[in-house]
């Protein structure tokens, strides 16, 4: 059943098979399933709101992400390859370098 559909009022054929209790169950069960498509909706409604009030769609945030670790990486790159001209120049080990630097093993 959709949200559009409401719950059958008139009594089909199949209902004079049914005892009372049984009809109250189908009842409530009905009225269980129109509030849950209601509830539904009301939430359906809060995501497309609260979408729509993000300042970045998610695709764009994760592209945006994306280009700043690439950045990232391209300057950490060009940064190690100078350090280890350096070291090279010196004769030292590329670790004691990057500890003049104040560069940890954590960075």
């Amino acid at each position: 059943m959709t949200s559009q559909q409401s719950p059958p009022s008139v009594p089909s054929t199949e209902d004079s098979n049914l005892s009372a209790k049984e009809l109250k169950y189908r009842d409530s069960l009905l009225s269980q399933i129109s509030a849950l498509e209601s509830q539904l909706e009301t939430v359906k409604s809060q995501i497309s709101s609260t979408t729509g009030k993000l300042e970045n769609p998610s695709k764009a945030t994760i592209q945006q992400h994306i280009k700043l670790l690439h950045d990232f990486n391209e300057i950490r790159d060009v940064g190690l390859h100078l350090i280890g001209m350096i070291a090279d120049e010196r004769g030292v080990g590329l670790k004691q370098v990057l500890g003049e630097f104040g560069v940890t093993e954590k960075d």
